[in-house]
């Protein structure tokens, strides 16, 4: 006799009072089971909604310069977002971005804007998790001279950083100075600040045709995993250029990891070259803070407090 038929018999055999309660018990076991699946429905449905609602299409517009520098930031709109709606745009601006120097001689606002879109798009899988909150990237387009050294690059950009934060600071409209607001490297024991440099573009072809069709390649090498420890080890032979991560502002009294010692004036910046097929992965290590960002930082109100500090400060310039 199998097991159905056995179990079928002895509940058949059964006091009347026993079969009683064990329909009764399996009654409420349905319900119960129907209940769960049905809010477990729902939550995925909510989930689905949620999905839904989330910005899905890149939007690149231009972005605050103290010094009106071309500088265009890349982050995510609802496809139905009306690009004129200036205040639907300020409440769906992230206020976590990167900022990406274009330091090569021929740096140009267009290419500056296909770039903040083509790393935007190209570098989402190494930047996304579940946890995270989204982002923007910023490229600002800040041509020097071929002759500039690495030294004179990195200077030049964290000088212009600096100044940038605290103009935006400044900006009068709070909740806009907050969707413009330039992050710091909150997790990061040794270095308050970050940014990347790019130092060397290889175009396809010479620049007079379309930027899209120039960036073509471009886009292609951000997401180009099997080139990327090349890029990290040998940048100069990456195919389409390479960019400068710059760390600074060190913490007050930091030390050395590896010898303990006190990291002096001269530990004060530290910076490292790669091809840009490593792009995904520095934007990648840099977004580990990113959810103590939007879980602390912004509301717990140290961001308030920065904005409403530099409010007061800037009436009483006034």
């Amino acid at each position: 006799m199998c097991h159905h038929c056995f179990d079928n018999k002895r509940l058949d055999g059964a006091p009347p009072s026993m079969r009683a309660k064990d329909v009764a018990r399996r009654r409420i076991e349905e319900a119960t089971r129907l209940e769960r699946e049905r809010a477990e429905e729902d939550e995925e449905e909510e989930e689905k909604k949620e999905k839904r609602h989330l910005p899905n299409e890149t939007f690149v517009q231009a972005a605050p310069s103290h010094d009106g520098a071309p500088t265009f930031a890349a982050y995510q709109i609802h496809d139905d977002t009306p690009e004129s709606d200036l205040s639907a745009l300020q409440a769906l601006r992230p206020p976590f971005g990167f900022v990406v120097y274009d330091t090569t001689e021929t740096a140009r606002p267009a290419r500056s804007a296909q770039l903040a879109r083509a790393l935007f798009d190209h570098t989402k899988t190494e930047r996304t998790k579940i946890r995270y909150g989204a982002d923007r990237i910023e490229v600002v387009t800040l041509p020097l001279p071929i002759t500039f050294s690495l030294n004179q690059r990195v200077e030049t950009c964290t000088r212009h950083y600096d100044a940038e934060y605290q103009s935006r600071l400044r900006i009068a409209d709070k909740a806009e100075a907050a969707s413009w607001f330039l992050a710091e490297r909150i997790m990061d024991r040794q270095f308050a600040r970050r940014a990347f440099v790019i130092d060397c573009i290889k175009e396809d072809g010479d620049g007079s045709e379309d930027e899209s069709a120039v960036m073509a390649s471009w886009k292609g090498s951000f997401s180009n995993v099997d080139q990327e420890l090349e890029a990290v080890m040998q940048p100069n032979l990456s195919n389409t250029g390479s960019f400068v991560e710059i760390n600074w502002q060190p913490r007050k009294g930091i030390w050395n990891f590896w010898n303990r010692e006190y990291c002096g004036p001269e530990d004060s910046m530290s910076s490292c070259r790669f091809g840009s097929e490593a792009f995904g992965d520095r934007f990648q290590e840099m977004r580990d803070a990113i959810e103590v960002f939007y879980n602390h930082f912004v509301p717990d109100g140290i961001l308030d407090r920065r904005l409403d500090q530099a409010g007061a400060a800037r009436i009483v310039a006034l």
